[in-house]
Protein backbone atom coordinates (compact mmCIF):
# COMPACT_ATOMS: atom_id res chain seq x y z
CA UNK A 1 0.00 0.00 0.00
CA UNK A 2 1.07 3.67 -0.38
CA UNK A 3 1.02 5.51 2.80
CA UNK A 4 -2.49 7.33 2.21
CA UNK A 5 -3.91 3.95 1.31
CA UNK A 6 -2.59 2.43 4.30
CA UNK A 7 -4.13 5.30 6.38
CA UNK A 8 -7.50 4.95 4.57
CA UNK A 9 -7.74 1.32 4.98
CA UNK A 10 -6.66 1.71 8.84
CA UNK A 11 -9.27 4.56 9.43
CA UNK A 12 -12.34 2.37 7.68
CA UNK A 13 -11.16 -0.65 9.75
CA UNK A 14 -11.23 1.26 12.81
CA UNK A 15 -14.58 2.81 12.29
CA UNK A 16 -15.83 -0.32 11.07
CA UNK A 17 -14.58 -2.24 14.63
CA UNK A 18 -16.20 0.44 16.44
CA UNK A 19 -19.68 0.38 14.76
CA UNK A 20 -19.25 -3.40 15.44
CA UNK A 21 -18.44 -3.24 18.96
CA UNK A 22 -21.71 -0.41 19.39
CA UNK A 23 -23.55 -2.43 18.11
CA UNK A 24 -22.68 -4.71 21.04
CA UNK A 25 -23.63 -2.60 23.46
CA UNK A 26 -27.23 -2.34 24.65
CA UNK A 27 -29.47 0.57 24.05
CA UNK A 28 -31.53 2.32 26.68
CA UNK A 29 -29.42 2.83 29.92
CA UNK A 30 -29.81 2.74 32.72
CA UNK A 31 -33.45 0.89 32.62
CA UNK A 32 -36.47 1.86 34.15
CA UNK A 33 -36.60 1.54 37.77
CA UNK A 34 -35.68 -1.34 39.80
CA UNK A 35 -37.74 -3.32 42.47
CA UNK A 36 -37.64 -5.49 45.28
CA UNK A 37 -39.41 -8.37 45.24
CA UNK A 38 -42.50 -9.19 47.78
CA UNK A 39 -41.89 -9.47 51.35
CA UNK A 40 -44.36 -12.51 50.91
CA UNK A 41 -41.67 -15.50 50.43
CA UNK A 42 -42.87 -18.56 50.95
CA UNK A 43 -39.22 -20.54 51.36
CA UNK A 44 -35.70 -19.54 52.48
CA UNK A 45 -33.10 -21.85 52.42
CA UNK A 46 -29.10 -21.27 53.02
CA UNK A 47 -26.24 -24.19 54.22
CA UNK A 48 -25.64 -24.87 57.81
CA UNK A 49 -22.18 -24.68 56.78
CA UNK A 50 -20.51 -21.03 57.87
CA UNK A 51 -18.68 -21.94 54.55
CA UNK A 52 -21.46 -21.38 52.15
CA UNK A 53 -22.24 -17.76 52.70
CA UNK A 54 -25.63 -17.57 50.50
CA UNK A 55 -28.86 -17.55 50.94
CA UNK A 56 -32.45 -18.06 48.56
CA UNK A 57 -35.87 -16.97 48.79
CA UNK A 58 -38.72 -18.32 46.81
CA UNK A 59 -42.03 -16.16 46.48
CA UNK A 60 -44.74 -16.42 43.58
CA UNK A 61 -43.07 -19.20 41.31
CA UNK A 62 -39.71 -17.79 41.09
CA UNK A 63 -36.46 -17.33 43.19
CA UNK A 64 -36.03 -13.49 44.53
CA UNK A 65 -33.32 -11.77 46.81
CA UNK A 66 -30.51 -13.98 46.91
CA UNK A 67 -28.54 -12.78 49.89
CA UNK A 68 -24.60 -13.23 49.88
CA UNK A 69 -21.81 -12.65 51.81
CA UNK A 70 -24.08 -11.72 54.61
CA UNK A 71 -27.76 -11.46 55.62
CA UNK A 72 -27.91 -7.97 55.16
CA UNK A 73 -27.03 -8.20 51.22
CA UNK A 74 -29.46 -8.90 48.75
CA UNK A 75 -28.24 -9.24 44.99
CA UNK A 76 -30.95 -10.70 43.05
CA UNK A 77 -34.50 -9.48 42.19
CA UNK A 78 -35.85 -12.05 40.69
CA UNK A 79 -34.67 -15.79 38.29
CA UNK A 80 -37.89 -17.15 36.44
CA UNK A 81 -38.15 -19.02 33.29
CA UNK A 82 -39.74 -18.12 29.92
CA UNK A 83 -41.32 -19.84 27.33
CA UNK A 84 -42.05 -18.83 23.93
CA UNK A 85 -43.87 -20.40 20.77
CA UNK A 86 -41.68 -18.93 18.10
CA UNK A 87 -44.31 -19.75 15.63
CA UNK A 88 -47.09 -17.87 17.25
CA UNK A 89 -44.64 -15.39 19.02
CA UNK A 90 -46.83 -16.08 22.68
CA UNK A 91 -44.82 -15.44 25.61
CA UNK A 92 -45.73 -16.62 28.90
CA UNK A 93 -43.69 -16.33 32.62
CA UNK A 94 -43.55 -18.19 35.22
CA UNK A 95 -44.74 -15.35 37.46
CA UNK A 96 -47.53 -14.30 35.94
CA UNK A 97 -48.41 -17.22 33.09
CA UNK A 98 -48.36 -19.94 35.99
CA UNK A 99 -50.11 -21.57 38.69
CA UNK A 100 -47.75 -22.12 41.38
CA UNK A 101 -46.93 -24.50 43.92
CA UNK A 102 -44.57 -24.73 46.39
CA UNK A 103 -43.59 -28.47 48.52
CA UNK A 104 -41.54 -29.14 51.52
CA UNK A 105 -39.41 -32.40 50.38
CA UNK A 106 -38.10 -33.12 53.91
CA UNK A 107 -38.85 -32.38 57.16
CA UNK A 108 -35.83 -31.86 58.60
CA UNK A 109 -34.44 -30.16 55.64
CA UNK A 110 -34.54 -26.67 53.74
CA UNK A 111 -35.22 -28.42 50.78
CA UNK A 112 -38.14 -26.52 48.49
CA UNK A 113 -39.95 -27.63 45.32
CA UNK A 114 -41.71 -25.04 43.36
CA UNK A 115 -44.05 -26.45 40.38
CA UNK A 116 -45.72 -24.03 38.13
CA UNK A 117 -48.37 -24.92 35.52
CA UNK A 118 -49.38 -23.06 32.41
CA UNK A 119 -52.72 -21.38 32.71
CA UNK A 120 -53.18 -21.87 29.28
CA UNK A 121 -52.19 -25.82 30.16
CA UNK A 122 -49.34 -25.80 27.18
CA UNK A 123 -46.48 -26.56 30.02
CA UNK A 124 -44.87 -27.44 33.82
CA UNK A 125 -41.70 -26.74 35.39
CA UNK A 126 -40.58 -28.18 38.44
CA UNK A 127 -37.29 -26.73 40.32
CA UNK A 128 -35.85 -28.41 43.53
CA UNK A 129 -33.29 -26.23 45.36
CA UNK A 130 -30.13 -26.72 46.85
CA UNK A 131 -26.98 -24.81 48.18
CA UNK A 132 -23.41 -25.97 47.69
CA UNK A 133 -22.45 -26.15 51.85
CA UNK A 134 -18.68 -25.66 50.61
CA UNK A 135 -19.31 -22.62 48.74
CA UNK A 136 -21.05 -19.42 47.55
CA UNK A 137 -23.69 -20.88 45.07
CA UNK A 138 -26.86 -22.50 44.72
CA UNK A 139 -28.03 -25.02 42.63
CA UNK A 140 -31.59 -25.58 40.69
CA UNK A 141 -32.59 -28.96 38.76
CA UNK A 142 -34.99 -28.42 36.94
CA UNK A 143 -37.70 -30.28 34.80
CA UNK A 144 -39.73 -28.38 31.32
CA UNK A 145 -42.18 -30.48 30.32
CA UNK A 146 -44.08 -29.65 27.41
CA UNK A 147 -47.51 -30.68 25.09
CA UNK A 148 -45.63 -28.75 22.13
CA UNK A 149 -42.78 -29.52 21.36
CA UNK A 150 -42.70 -26.05 19.29
CA UNK A 151 -42.47 -24.17 22.70
CA UNK A 152 -39.00 -22.74 23.71
CA UNK A 153 -37.41 -21.83 27.41
CA UNK A 154 -35.29 -19.34 27.82
CA UNK A 155 -33.71 -18.10 31.22
CA UNK A 156 -34.23 -14.60 33.09
CA UNK A 157 -32.03 -12.97 35.27
CA UNK A 158 -32.40 -9.90 36.96
CA UNK A 159 -29.76 -8.85 39.48
CA UNK A 160 -29.34 -6.20 41.76
CA UNK A 161 -25.92 -6.54 43.16
CA UNK A 162 -24.66 -5.03 46.51
CA UNK A 163 -28.36 -3.40 47.49
CA UNK A 164 -29.16 -1.46 44.40
CA UNK A 165 -30.45 -2.15 40.74
CA UNK A 166 -29.39 0.40 39.33
CA UNK A 167 -25.14 -0.05 38.66
CA UNK A 168 -24.99 -3.52 37.34
CA UNK A 169 -23.10 -4.17 34.28
CA UNK A 170 -23.13 -7.88 32.65
CA UNK A 171 -22.08 -9.49 29.49
CA UNK A 172 -21.83 -13.17 28.41
CA UNK A 173 -18.61 -15.25 28.14
CA UNK A 174 -18.00 -18.69 26.46
CA UNK A 175 -22.19 -19.61 27.30
CA UNK A 176 -21.95 -17.70 30.89
CA UNK A 177 -23.66 -15.00 32.07
CA UNK A 178 -21.51 -12.49 34.30
CA UNK A 179 -22.48 -9.56 35.99
CA UNK A 180 -20.81 -7.11 38.26
CA UNK A 181 -21.23 -4.11 40.94
CA UNK A 182 -18.36 -3.00 42.25
CA UNK A 183 -17.24 -5.72 44.77
CA UNK A 184 -19.74 -8.52 44.13
CA UNK A 185 -19.98 -10.33 40.93
CA UNK A 186 -22.18 -13.41 40.19
CA UNK A 187 -22.04 -16.44 37.53
CA UNK A 188 -24.92 -18.18 35.84
CA UNK A 189 -24.01 -21.19 34.22
CA UNK A 190 -26.27 -24.57 33.07
CA UNK A 191 -25.78 -28.23 32.27
CA UNK A 192 -28.01 -27.26 28.83
CA UNK A 193 -26.37 -25.21 26.27
CA UNK A 194 -27.24 -21.85 26.69
CA UNK A 195 -27.76 -19.34 23.21
CA UNK A 196 -29.33 -16.32 22.30
CA UNK A 197 -27.70 -14.86 25.59
CA UNK A 198 -28.54 -10.71 25.63
CA UNK A 199 -28.19 -8.93 28.06
CA UNK A 200 -29.97 -5.45 28.69
CA UNK A 201 -31.55 -2.80 30.59
CA UNK A 202 -35.03 -3.21 32.57
CA UNK A 203 -37.83 -2.80 30.01
CA UNK A 204 -36.15 -0.72 27.46
CA UNK A 205 -33.79 -3.55 25.92
CA UNK A 206 -34.16 -6.51 28.03
CA UNK A 207 -34.88 -9.16 25.84
CA UNK A 208 -37.89 -9.68 26.99
CA UNK A 209 -39.59 -6.73 24.42
CA UNK A 210 -37.62 -8.97 21.70
CA UNK A 211 -39.16 -11.97 22.50
CA UNK A 212 -42.54 -11.12 22.38
CA UNK A 213 -41.88 -9.22 18.80
CA UNK A 214 -39.71 -11.66 17.21
CA UNK A 215 -40.35 -15.33 19.12
CA UNK A 216 -36.80 -15.03 19.00
CA UNK A 217 -33.59 -13.13 20.24
CA UNK A 218 -32.40 -11.78 16.87
CA UNK A 219 -30.39 -8.46 17.94
CA UNK A 220 -28.97 -9.91 21.05
CA UNK A 221 -26.12 -7.38 23.12
CA UNK A 222 -23.03 -8.93 24.52
CA UNK A 223 -22.44 -6.05 26.90
CA UNK A 224 -24.88 -3.75 29.30
CA UNK A 225 -23.47 -1.33 31.64
CA UNK A 226 -24.19 0.38 34.70
CA UNK A 227 -28.21 0.34 34.82
CA UNK A 228 -30.70 -2.10 35.76
CA UNK A 229 -29.39 -4.98 34.44
CA UNK A 230 -31.57 -7.77 33.17
CA UNK A 231 -29.54 -11.01 31.24
CA UNK A 232 -31.39 -13.46 28.81
CA UNK A 233 -30.62 -16.84 27.46
CA UNK A 234 -31.77 -19.69 25.74
CA UNK A 235 -31.97 -23.38 27.48
CA UNK A 236 -31.28 -26.54 24.99
CA UNK A 237 -32.51 -26.49 21.24
CA UNK A 238 -35.78 -25.99 20.46
CA UNK A 239 -38.69 -28.45 20.90
CA UNK A 240 -36.68 -29.09 24.11
CA UNK A 241 -39.77 -30.57 26.19
CA UNK A 242 -39.64 -32.80 28.80
CA UNK A 243 -35.76 -31.33 29.32
CA UNK A 244 -33.92 -32.03 32.32
CA UNK A 245 -31.07 -29.96 33.63
CA UNK A 246 -28.82 -27.88 36.56
CA UNK A 247 -28.72 -24.44 36.74
CA UNK A 248 -25.97 -22.89 38.65
CA UNK A 249 -25.60 -19.09 40.06
CA UNK A 250 -22.53 -18.86 41.40
CA UNK A 251 -21.12 -15.14 43.62
CA UNK A 252 -18.03 -13.65 44.30
CA UNK A 253 -15.55 -10.64 44.64
CA UNK A 254 -15.00 -11.14 41.17
CA UNK A 255 -16.85 -12.59 37.73
CA UNK A 256 -13.87 -15.07 37.78
CA UNK A 257 -13.89 -15.81 41.45
CA UNK A 258 -17.92 -16.17 41.13
CA UNK A 259 -17.27 -18.00 37.55
CA UNK A 260 -15.20 -21.00 39.45
CA UNK A 261 -18.00 -21.06 42.00
CA UNK A 262 -20.46 -21.60 40.01
CA UNK A 263 -18.84 -24.52 38.14
CA UNK A 264 -16.57 -26.46 40.70
CA UNK A 265 -20.56 -26.88 41.92
CA UNK A 266 -21.99 -27.48 38.70
CA UNK A 267 -19.44 -30.22 38.14
CA UNK A 268 -20.11 -31.65 41.20
CA UNK A 269 -23.78 -32.11 40.91
CA UNK A 270 -27.46 -31.54 42.02
CA UNK A 271 -27.76 -35.10 43.72
CA UNK A 272 -24.34 -34.88 45.49
CA UNK A 273 -24.83 -31.49 46.98
CA UNK A 274 -28.43 -31.74 47.91
CA UNK A 275 -27.34 -34.80 49.69
CA UNK A 276 -24.83 -32.81 51.66
CA UNK A 277 -27.22 -30.46 52.39
CA UNK A 278 -30.07 -32.54 53.85
CA UNK A 279 -27.30 -34.37 56.21
CA UNK A 280 -26.88 -31.25 57.48
CA UNK A 281 -29.92 -30.13 58.27
CA UNK A 282 -31.15 -33.34 59.54
CA UNK A 283 -27.89 -33.46 61.79
CA UNK A 284 -29.01 -29.97 63.26
CA UNK A 285 -32.93 -31.67 63.49
CA UNK A 286 -31.35 -34.24 66.27
CA UNK A 287 -29.66 -32.01 68.46
CA UNK A 288 -33.10 -29.92 69.28
CA UNK A 289 -35.85 -31.08 71.36
CA UNK A 290 -38.95 -33.54 70.27
CA UNK A 291 -42.34 -32.33 70.25
CA UNK A 292 -45.69 -34.42 70.48
CA UNK A 293 -45.33 -35.81 66.77
CA UNK A 294 -48.23 -33.63 65.47
CA UNK A 295 -46.64 -30.68 65.72
CA UNK A 296 -42.61 -31.89 65.00
CA UNK A 297 -42.89 -30.94 61.64
CA UNK A 298 -44.20 -27.05 62.33
CA UNK A 299 -41.35 -26.99 64.84
CA UNK A 300 -38.30 -28.70 62.89
CA UNK A 301 -39.65 -25.69 60.05
CA UNK A 302 -40.34 -23.19 62.52
CA UNK A 303 -36.24 -24.07 64.39
CA UNK A 304 -34.61 -24.39 60.78
CA UNK A 305 -36.00 -20.49 59.54
CA UNK A 306 -34.81 -19.13 62.69
CA UNK A 307 -31.32 -21.18 62.64
CA UNK A 308 -30.89 -19.72 58.68
CA UNK A 309 -31.25 -15.81 59.92
CA UNK A 310 -27.54 -16.08 61.62
CA UNK A 311 -24.94 -14.21 60.02
CA UNK A 312 -22.28 -16.56 59.16
CA UNK A 313 -19.38 -13.91 59.59
CA UNK A 314 -20.97 -11.84 62.32
CA UNK A 315 -22.09 -14.84 64.56
CA UNK A 316 -24.92 -14.09 66.64
CA UNK A 317 -26.34 -11.09 64.64
CA UNK A 318 -30.01 -12.34 63.40
CA UNK A 319 -31.96 -10.82 61.34
CA UNK A 320 -36.34 -10.63 60.94
CA UNK A 321 -36.27 -11.90 57.73
CA UNK A 322 -35.16 -12.15 54.62
CA UNK A 323 -37.00 -9.41 52.77
CA UNK A 324 -37.76 -5.85 52.71
CA UNK A 325 -41.41 -4.55 53.68
CA UNK A 326 -43.25 -3.52 50.39
CA UNK A 327 -40.26 -4.66 48.61
CA UNK A 328 -42.24 -4.00 45.20
CA UNK A 329 -43.28 -0.66 46.22
CA UNK A 330 -40.47 0.79 47.00
CA UNK A 331 -37.62 2.04 44.58
CA UNK A 332 -34.28 -0.09 44.69
CA UNK A 333 -32.24 1.98 42.48
CA UNK A 334 -29.51 3.11 45.36
CA UNK A 335 -28.38 1.42 48.59
CA UNK A 336 -31.48 2.75 50.95
CA UNK A 337 -33.52 1.01 53.92
CA UNK A 338 -32.23 -2.62 54.86
CA UNK A 339 -35.90 -3.50 55.41
CA UNK A 340 -36.05 -6.43 57.44
CA UNK A 341 -32.77 -7.68 56.67
CA UNK A 342 -31.38 -5.25 59.60
CA UNK A 343 -30.16 -6.71 63.15
CA UNK A 344 -31.82 -5.43 65.63
CA UNK A 345 -31.95 -5.70 69.78
CA UNK A 346 -35.73 -6.30 70.08
CA UNK A 347 -35.32 -9.03 67.82
CA UNK A 348 -32.34 -10.36 69.39
CA UNK A 349 -34.37 -10.81 72.40
CA UNK A 350 -37.29 -12.44 71.09
CA UNK A 351 -34.47 -15.02 69.01
CA UNK A 352 -32.16 -15.50 71.83
CA UNK A 353 -35.54 -16.77 73.66
CA UNK A 354 -36.65 -18.61 70.96
CA UNK A 355 -33.62 -20.34 70.68
CA UNK A 356 -33.38 -21.55 74.29
CA UNK A 357 -37.10 -22.88 73.53
CA UNK A 358 -35.64 -24.60 71.16
CA UNK A 359 -33.02 -26.44 73.04
CA UNK A 360 -30.13 -24.47 70.78
CA UNK A 361 -28.16 -23.21 73.86
CA UNK A 362 -25.34 -22.04 71.52
CA UNK A 363 -27.40 -20.33 69.50
CA UNK A 364 -29.28 -18.44 72.20
CA UNK A 365 -25.89 -17.21 73.88
CA UNK A 366 -24.11 -16.23 70.55
CA UNK A 367 -27.23 -13.92 70.36
CA UNK A 368 -26.81 -12.36 73.85
CA UNK A 369 -22.98 -11.73 72.93
CA UNK A 370 -24.09 -9.44 70.10
CA UNK A 371 -26.65 -7.88 72.00
CA UNK A 372 -23.93 -6.65 74.79
CA UNK A 373 -20.43 -7.01 72.77
CA UNK A 374 -21.50 -5.04 69.35
CA UNK A 375 -25.15 -3.49 69.56
CA UNK A 376 -25.19 -2.16 73.27
CA UNK A 377 -23.70 1.92 73.27
CA UNK A 378 -21.55 3.06 75.77
CA UNK A 379 -24.38 4.61 78.42
CA UNK A 380 -26.03 1.02 77.96
CA UNK A 381 -29.07 1.46 75.92
CA UNK A 382 -29.13 -0.23 73.02
CA UNK A 383 -30.45 1.21 69.77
Amino acid sequence: FTETAFLFFTFYFLLFTCLSYAQTLAPGAPGKDAQWATAGKQAVGTAVSLDSKVWFTLANGVMTEVYYPDVTAANVHLLQFVVVNPKTKKVETEFADAVHQIKVLRPDSLSFQQINTAKSGDWKITKSYTTDTERDSILIDVRFETKNKNLDLYLYYDPSLGNSGMHDTGWNQNGTLLATDENISSALIATAPLSEMSNGFFQTSDGLEQLKTNGKILNPYAKAGKGNLVQIAKVGSSGNNDGVFTVALGFGKTPQKALMTAQTSLKKGFVNLSNEFVKEWSAYIKTLRKVEPKYQAQFNMAAMILKAFEDKINRGANIASLSKPWGAAQNANEVGSSGYHAVWARDLYQVATAFMALGDKPAANRALDFLFKIQQKPDGSFP
